[in-house]
């Protein structure tokens, strides 16, 4: 992969031009069709501030937006997940440029591996907080983070990057985009090695991204679109003890690759009828290994090589009705396959651990925004999904917006939603139940936004969520049951400030109440209270320094090192993260970063250090 990306590297600098200027972007998330404006709790980070951040994973740059947690297992090589106001890390819709990316057969129910993702390659990152399954079908229980891809320009640019750091780190990043009278591109290629920040804990992977438009006529539009990714990784078994306790060295190692196929045709039939239609199809293959957790048999050696295939099929018909009232309307079709060739070993003996499942789900939907007037935005969605082997499911979301005046505004949101069962929840030989149903939500949040001044903003958001039917595992029947009623609410705050032109401070702080109702048990991974900051600063003509702090409160970890479930209540932690760029000319910039830079020792999960501090060295050309 390496080699190959130097020699696209010769052909895009070759074939670039200056003076590119991005297109303009609407929202996408959350809607049938690109809308300005939602009431939802809406988080949206450009493409600027993630290059000035330079965070090393998606996951990093969540956690400067409230109400997002991050639950991370030590080192690259662990599994990132991120949830949603408390929830589970399955109930969060994960898209790659509007395609959904979870994979329901792994253990996890589909929760989304945030490590996988090259920030190198990410233009922009919007996320809706709230139950989405009007807009999206089954899986958004508690949200939905979209994340885009580098996106065509007007003219042509090209760039590439090449970064260094302690314990082994490289990254390599090229691409290209433009456009011509009727036709635009956008591709890119990264290549990055995690290094061994943490003992044990590797990952590796390579990237691509393709976008392709054409405008046949006026009017009309098609896009292609085309993302591949492949990957190993490697660290000690999940509740092992990691590093610090684990009774064995052996890894957990897994090979993986993703592919994102996605077509669309977008026409404007006349001034009051949009219509469009995409196709789009999620691969997803890993070959998975781990040695259990030595010397007891609670958690024995197993592995599985799984394929998952999902397609989907879309139609929305977008009407502007009198007075500015917009009306959506259409249908959907998805189709899931998985196949997992599993095992497990007990004294040398394998059991096979397979299984085959496919199901499809149709839907039907309308929406309706209508901005009665410059005080009021109300929206509403309701959506029927018709999934093959369940009962038909209904959701419904309604907002609502209302100006108190030139500077103060309050929102107010309720919806409900619903996910079908993983299929390793429901297949697994072992403890799958075929009879698991669909888990469902429902949510509100009301909030209040401030602009004190031109300079200084304020926004207050208070959410509750009631999950019900949470999957969960039965040591008496030893097999998955739907029991659990899981409750979580709280409240975010957040600000953003332009002290000066050239200084703007960002920051959030979230508080999270969990309770699980009628049993005496801790959900892991979320603490109540966090908080983050992030300061950038132009202190010259060419240079720029961004200062990133985090806090974490106490959260509860679970391992199984000891032989048995222990349950650990983690210290919080504070973590400042340091990065600097001098633009040396226009074309040229270099930066520098320090992760953790006071050194602060801290866990996620029992055993399994972060990173210390650790220093990065950057080079960017762009044309």
């Amino acid at each position: 992969m390496h080699r190959n990306i130097l020699v696209a590297i010769t052909f895009l600098l070759a074939a670039s031009q200056a003076g590119a200027q991005a297109l303009e972007h609407t929202l996408v998330t959350g809607t049938y069709a690109p809308l300005a404006e939602l009431t939802a709790s809406v988080s949206v980070i450009e493409q600027a501030d993630i290059q000035k951040l330079n965070k090393r994973s998606i996951a990093e740059i969540l956690q400067t937006i409230p109400g997002l947690l991050v639950e991370r297992q030590g080192g690259p090589g662990g599994l990132t997940a991120v949830s949603i106001r408390g929830a589970e890390s399955n109930f969060t819709l994960v898209l790659l440029d509007g395609v959904p990316v979870n994979d329901p057969t792994n253990t996890r129910g589909g929760g989304f591996d945030f490590a996988n993702l090259n920030p190198s390659l990410v233009e922009r990152i919007e996320v809706i907080r709230g139950s989405q399954s009007a807009i999206y079908g089954s899986d958004a229980l508690a949200g939905v983070i979209n994340i885009l891809t580098r996106q065509p320009t007007a003219g042509h640019s090209a760039d590439l990057g090449a970064e260094l750091g302690e314990d082994g780190f490289e990254n390599y990043t090229v691409g290209a985009r433009g456009a011509g009278n009727s036709w635009d591109y956008s591709i890119g290629f990264a290549s990055r090695d995690d290094g061994e920040p943490v003992p044990g804990s590797t990952r590796d992977s390579d990237n691509a991204n393709l976008r392709l438009g054409w405008n046949p006529a006026p009017g009309h539009r098609l896009e292609f679109g085309y993302r591949y990714l492949d990957g190993q990784r490697s660290s000690y078994p999940e509740q092992s003890g990691g590093p610090e306790y684990a009774v064995s060295d052996a890894l957990d190692s897994s090979e993986y690759r993703d592919q994102v196929f996605a077509l669309a045709w977008k026409a404007q039939l006349n001034k009051a009828w949009q219509s469009s239609v995409t196709m789009d199809r999620f691969s997803h293959e890993d070959d998975y290994a781990s040695p259990g957790i030595s010397p007891y048999l609670e958690v024995p050696p197993n592995g599985a090589d799984s394929d998952f295939q999902q397609d989907r099929l879309r139609w929305v018909n977008t009407l502007s009705v009198t007075n500015g009232i917009e009306l959506n309307l259409g249908a959907d079709y998805r189709d899931e396959d998985a196949e997992s060739d599993g095992y497990l070993e007990y004294f040398g003996v394998l059991l096979p651990a397979d299984f085959t499942l496919q199901r499809n789900t149709a839907g039907l939907f309308a929406n309706v925004t209508t901005p009665t007037n410059k005080i009021w935005l109300l929206q509403g969605t309701a959506r029927y999904d018709d999934p093959d082997g369940y009962d038909a499911q209904t959701t419904v979301s309604l907002g609502a917006r209302y100006r108190l005046s030139d500077t103060v505004s309050a929102s107010a949101n309720w919806g409900e939603a619903f996910k079908l069962p993983s299929f390793s929840a429901l297949g697994n030989p072992l403890v799958g139940n075929p009879e698991l149903r669909p888990e469902t939500a429902a949510n509100w949040d009301i909030g209040l936004a401030w602009s004190v001044n031109t300079e200084l903003r304020l926004a207050a958001t208070g959410f509750f969520n009631d999950f019900e039917n949470l999957v969960d595992f039965d040591s008496e029947t030893f097999r998955n049951v739907n029991r659990k009623n899981v409750k979580t609410s709280g409240v975010e705050l957040e600000f953003g400030w332009q002290a000066k032109p050239q200084l703007r401070v960002r920051g959030q702080l979230t508080y999270t109440d969990i309770e699980v109702k009628g049993e005496d048990s801790i959900l892991t991974g979320r603490p109540e209270w966090v908080a983050s900051a992030t300061a950038n600063w132009q202190f010259a003509e060419r240079w720029d320094t961004v200062l990133d702090y985090r806090y974490s409160g106490e959260q509860w970890s679970t391992s199984r090192y000891a032989g048995s479930e222990e349950s650990r209540l983690l210290d919080a932690f504070h973590r400042l993260d340091w990065s600097l760029q001098w633009s040396v000319v226009p074309q040229w910039q270099l930066r520098l970063t320090v992760d953790n830079l006071f050194n602060e020792d801290y866990e996620n999960s029992i055993g399994f250090p972060a990173p210390g501090r650790s220093i990065r060295f950057g080079l960017h050309y762009g044309v």
